[in-house]
């Protein structure tokens, strides 16, 4: 197997596992939201942790799709000028781009690594739980960033 199609294949993985968790997390965000609602306006009684919960989910599921965004290539492009482009200029900005994705993965792994770090003995408000629960999406999702985007960009070099 060679290195491109060992990196292709982790990235295939890592989308599937990745798009099980997002559906999890948005089935466990609309619970914590329903239960604050439900308290709030029916009993009348507002909880403070479900908001909590909800802060912490609502990152994960917001990178982990941006992840997933990288790997399927629903991230948001203009293409009104570039379908005009000769096919080589086309590639050579595509590419471009799928570096650039690459390189914000690094900086998101990087300095989410670095938030952890500083954070690492923070509690959250309410629940007492670890920062580490909200902060460690950052570097995570910095890698799959960037385990898909160079999955994108070395596919760009064996397709033409």
């Amino acid at each position: 197997m060679t290195m491109v199609a060992f990196i292709e294949r982790l990235s295939k993985i890592c989308a599937r596992l990745t798009g099980i968790i997002v559906v999890i997390l948005c089935v466990g965000l609309v619970g914590s939201l329903l239960i604050s609602i439900f308290f709030r306006y029916v009993v009348g009684h507002a909880l403070s942790w479900p908001e909590e919960i909800s802060l912490i989910l609502f990152a994960w599921l917001v990178l982990l799709a941006g992840s997933l965004g990288v790997r399927e290539g629903f991230h948001v492009r203009l293409t009104l000028v570039t379908l005009h482009l000769p096919l080589p200029v086309q590639l050579f900005l595509d590419r471009t781009i799928n570096l650039a994705i690459c390189a914000f993965g690094i900086v998101l792994l990087y300095s989410g690594y670095d938030l952890v770090q500083r954070t690492a003995e923070h509690l959250t408000a309410t629940l007492r739980l670890s920062l580490d629960w909200l902060n460690f999406s950052a570097p995570i999702c910095g890698i799959l960033i960037l385990l898909h985007g160079l999955s994108t960009f070395l596919m760009s070099w064996k397709e033409h």
